[in-house]
């Protein structure tokens, strides 16, 4: 029989649409969840294994039989109490120990791609930590270093569009700070007729699409083992500025988008402001400071061809997001 493919993050939006897309492979999955957790997935064909990051014992559990982990946990966006110490240092750090004791031969990693400003934002720095922590193991592995989400960055310049039809998306989590975003800006494009950017709106990136990250995944997941180690650049098939991005939805939308820049330097402000009450609201803050300095300019093409994936342009994502009915 074919070990199952473990999914750590199975009831996040990326962990959702790997579940799905192995299953639709055939691959045997077994799903981490805790018992209180909704979940988006299909119940058949997938296993579940009840336990969290921060207990050790549900871990080793969850790997028993194991061959292929596939990590996408984090706390960027929490649902309930959850701290990056918790889940991203020491519930990783539990994670690698468990595939070590129960002979786990890869374990497949969602990393961030490289900026200059790693040190400066707690996911970037973090996703380093957990690389390095992972590397000094002895476990063979796969990171896959993304670019930035259409699914969350495009909403995030204030549309709902990219929401729709989305399982378990990341936004619609009861955070406060992601629920006020919704509540204030979430259809400022489509309603209102201007986009927010962070900065001058020039900085390039390799946007990408979730399910074309899920479907990446995926495929390495079920892919003959070569015994590489893997550090790979995920990204979209063409590099976008936000400006352009805005451009696209105008042309999407049949009516001209205005431009709201935000200076990159309040977001720095802001993420200084929120990290002593909201660690979490801090980090989004720092992360779209970031992505106004330092973008994530490569081609995704390449990795994506190895895995035997077409990847989605900005305009396609859009307007396929857009033929889908608005949701309430």
């Amino acid at each position: 029989m074919t070990p199952p493919v473990l999914v750590v993050g199975a009831t996040g939006q990326l962990g959702t649409a790997v579940i799905d897309r192995l299953r639709a492979a055939g691959i045997p999955v077994r799903a981490l969840v805790r018992p209180s957790s909704p979940r988006a997935f299909e119940p058949e064909g997938v296993e579940l294994a009840f336990g969290d990051l921060r207990d050790p014992e549900s871990l080793v559990a969850a790997c028993q039989g194991v061959e292929r982990v596939v990590a996408t946990a984090n706390a960027v966006v929490p649902r309930g109490r959850a701290s990056f110490e918790e889940v991203e240092s020491t519930g990783y750090d539990n994670l690698v120990d468990a595939c070590k004791a129960e002979g786990v031969r890869r374990i497949l990693f969602m990393s961030v791609a490289e900026t200059a400003l790693d040190k400066s934002v707690t996911t970037f720095r973090l996703k380093r930590q957990i690389e390095e922590r992972i590397r000094g193991s002895g476990l063979a592995y796969s990171f896959f270093r993304g670019a930035a989400f259409m699914d969350d960055w495009f909403a995030l310049m204030g549309s709902s569009i990219p929401l729709r039809g989305a399982k378990a998306h990341t936004l619609r989590r009861p955070f406060w700070f992601a629920k006020g975003f919704l509540s204030m800006a979430a259809t400022s494009i489509e309603k209102r007729g201007f986009a927010i950017v962070p900065g001058d709106g020039k900085t390039r990136h390799a946007y990408v699409a979730l399910d074309d990250v899920a479907a990446i995944l995926a495929a390495a997941a079920a892919a003959p083992e070569d015994g590489e180690n893997l550090v790979a650049d995920l990204g979209g098939p063409e590099v976008l500025t936000p400006e352009e991005v805005v451009a696209i939805f105008a042309r999407v939308l049949g009516r001209p988008i205005r431009i709201v820049h935000a200076p990159a330097k309040v977001y720095r402000v802001l993420a200084d402001v929120f990290e002593p009450f909201s660690p979490q609201a801090g980090n989004l803050m720092a992360m779209s400071w970031a992505a106004a300095l330092s973008g994530f300019d490569f081609d995704g093409r390449p990795l994506a061809e190895r895995f035997g994936v077409r990847l989605t342009t900005a305009e396609e994502f859009l307007r396929s997001k857009a033929s889908l009915p608005e949701e309430a």
